[in-house]
């Protein structure tokens, strides 16, 4: 069953609910108001009834000609009577004679006759006046056909109101599923979603449209990463097959030249290995793998500075100025700060010391390398994105974007600038967690504010 249809049912229901319950309490409100009505006519009536039967009769003149009268005796033996019909005396009526207090109310039908009876208790023996309830029940039948009519008549004009809301909820609705369709039979994405509003159906529209266009680009995205990755794996594969043909095609090379192919070899496969880890890394690390918890920056810089100076024979000197504890996941944090101090020590050819500076929540690496091109600061971040004066060293242009990726998610910001007396300075910057910018008094500190030249250019 369709929305329109369930829509419109309920609407028909709760209108038929609505208007028989009225129709019900006005039927037996309007009955009740027409049976006292009688009885109050009739009560009106039971004097003169009663003085007629004293002297002897039944009055069947004049206003109580619409009253049937009877006369019983203390056994229940009619003794006068006008009614139309042999009314039964049970034994409730016995019960009131020769009880000059007693008075009983009953409807009864006769024949198809419905009577309105009241009984009087007198000395010796009871009197009964009656009143037809015809013209009662004919005003009841009519307004229970009314009542009918108009309740069926409310519940369709409900059920096709209904309807036509129905369809105006339902349009936008069946315009989304027919998108959703289109999208999962032709796999495109470029599908117009109008949306119009600010109710649930508007907001579902939005909300569609805007998954839409996230799901476009992240499959821009990941082709952008699949065309990138091949071109950036087809260099070092090309060098691979090149230096193996040299050694497949020269048995009667040097040992000094095959020792320096297979060098090249070892470094080729070691650059390799380097950029499928990232790739790896990269395509699945756009969602954090783990909870984001305080991590102390000091700490963690000297752990990282300790592993990278021992792998790459390197110095890194770590200096804190009132460091800082930051909530970001732990490995995505040690994976950035690795690659800051990695790329340094690629660019620094001088063999001088690495310096990383933990300034509150920021960490930045200076190197003493050739530096960063002012046309390059907006890039460097970019995934793949090598500078001309960087195409022949190695490496694999995501170690950066991975850490402006981490600092994306965790709140943060990153930066790359020219290092004063050459070289580069390259960081982030995270929120502070807490209390944790505190200085050793108990004083917080105020907020960092970083004056490096060139900072937020984002690359």
């Amino acid at each position: 069953m369709s929305l329109r249809w369930k829509i419109a049912l309920a609407c028909a229901g709760v209108a038929l609910v609505a208007t028989a319950s009225v129709g019900i309490v006005s039927y037996r409100s309007t009955a009740q108001r027409l049976l006292t009505e009688v009885d109050r006519s009739i009560a009106l009536a039971i004097p003169q009834v009663l003085n007629a039967a004293r002297a002897g009769g039944v009055p069947t003149q004049g206003a109580l000609s619409v009253y049937s009268v009877r006369t019983l005796s203390d056994n229940g033996k009619v003794l006068q009577s006008t009614f139309d019909h042999d009314v039964p005396v049970d034994d409730a009526l016995v019960a009131v004679y020769d009880d000059p207090r007693a008075y009983v109310r009953s409807s009864e039908s006769v024949d198809g006759e419905h009577l309105r009876i009241h009984t009087i208790g007198v000395r010796g023996g009871a009197v009964q006046v009656a009143r037809s309830l015809d013209e009662t029940d004919s005003v009841l039948d009519d307004l229970r056909r009314r009542t009918t009519v108009i309740v069926v008549i409310v519940s369709i004009a409900a059920a096709a109101i209904g309807w036509v809301i129905a369809s105006g909820v339902a349009a936008p609705l069946r315009r989304l599923t027919r998108a959703a369709e289109d999208v999962g039979a032709t796999g495109e994405l470029d599908v117009e979603v109008q949306a119009h509003g600010d109710d649930e159906v508007g907001r579902l529209a939005g909300a569609f449209r805007e998954m839409l266009d996230a799901l476009s680009r992240s499959r821009v995205a990941q082709q952008r990463l699949v065309d990138d990755a091949g071109h950036e794996l087809r260099t070092p594969l090309t060098s691979l097959r090149t230096n193996l043909s040299v050694l497949r095609r020269h048995d009667d090379l040097s040992a000094e030249t095959r020792a320096a192919i297979l060098s090249d070899l070892d470094e080729e496969v070691t650059e390799l290995s380097t950029l499928v880890d990232e790739l790896v890394a990269v395509a699945g690390g756009e969602q954090p793998t783990e909870p984001a918890s305080a991590v102390a920056l000091e700490p963690l810089a000297r752990e990282v500075a300790t592993r990278v100076g021992r792998r790459r024979s390197r110095d890194v000197v770590v200096s804190a100025t009132a460091p800082a504890t930051v909530v970001a996941e732990p490995s995505s944090l040690d994976r950035a700060v690795t690659n800051l101090v990695d790329n340094a020590c690629k660019f620094d050819a001088t063999g001088g010391p690495i310096e990383v500076r933990v300034e509150g929540g920021s960490v930045r690496v200076l190197d003493r390398g050739p530096g960063i091109d002012v046309e390059d600061l907006d890039h460097v971040f970019d995934r793949f994105y090598r500078a001309d004066s960087a195409r022949t060293m190695p490496g694999s242009g995501l170690g950066l974007s991975m850490v402006a990726d981490m600092a994306e998610r965790n709140g943060g910001s990153v930066f790359a600038a020219a290092r004063d007396g050459g070289g580069a300075e390259v960081g982030f910057r995270l929120p502070i967690s807490g209390d944790s910018a505190l200085d050793s008094d108990g004083t917080r500190l105020p907020p960092l504010v970083d004056d490096a030249p060139g900072d937020g250019g984002g690359g």
